[in-house]
């Protein structure tokens, strides 16, 4: 009894590796059938710029492709109906176009819902509003180019609100960028870079600004920074 309690372990342990080493060496078949899975969506809660279009995002992948629909309040959103709405190609992205409209036609609840022969994936439910707090002012960002090793600052310059906003930045797909003793954010919102790198180099340094009072958030155009040696 004692041999086996001291040789267990061990034996648990060389099983365990050779399994990691059997599970790493297996790859899947690119032509699996596989049931879609959303891999990028609009937040939860879209607060919409009255004077811009209105971008849902929504992408998935599976084997075959999926195709795409919406509901919008719980019930089907017919999107060919709708001359003002685009659904992008192979993509259930919607671009909403409300110049000359008005905006608030658009606010609601939107669901999308991806389909093969396999199965289905549902996305969160978007609720979409108008903007009702100070807006951004409108402005054209050209592209900066800039030598490596210099330093960098990116203006934030949000709407101002009371209390103040709340200052984050994200690329397109939602997700925060890296802080670090490199690259930091000022008390102002600006973004600062003490030396850049070529990895800084990418066309979405977008500056959010969330006001708490309205439960809203804003964002600025997106600023594209090039770093060349």
């Amino acid at each position: 009894m004692d041999k086996k309690q001291k040789w267990a372990p061990g034996l648990q342990g060389v099983l365990l590796i050779l399994l990691s080493h059997m599970t790493t060496g297996l790859e899947v078949p690119l032509d699996l059938p596989q049931p879609p899975t959303i891999t990028l969506q609009s937040p939860k809660d879209f607060i919409f710029d009255p004077r811009e279009n209105i971008v849902i995002h929504c992408e998935a992948k599976g084997n075959p492709h999926p195709s795409f629909s919406w509901t919008r309040n719980g019930t089907n959103f017919d999107v060919e109906k709708d001359s003002k709405v685009l659904m992008k190609r192979g993509s259930g992205t919607l671009v909403i176009d409300i110049s000359g409209e008005k905006a608030e036609a658009y606010e609601g609840t939107y669901q999308c819902t991806a389909s093969n022969e396999h199965g289905k994936a549902l996305s969160n439910n978007i609720v979409i509003r108008q903007s009702r707090s100070p807006l951004w002012s409108k402005e054209r960002n050209e592209q900066i180019v800039v030598k490596k090793g210099l330093s960098l600052l990116l203006p934030c310059r949000p709407p101002a609100g009371l209390p103040p906003p709340v200052i984050f930045w994200m690329d397109n797909n939602f997700h925060k960028l890296p802080m670090d003793k490199r690259v930091s954010q000022a008390l102002n919102g600006d973004l600062y870079f003490s030396n850049v790198l070529p990895e800084d180099t990418r066309s979405d340094y977008i500056c959010y600004a969330r006001f708490p009072h309205t439960q809203t958030i804003q964002q600025k155009q997106p600023i594209s920074v090039r770093v060349f040696t």
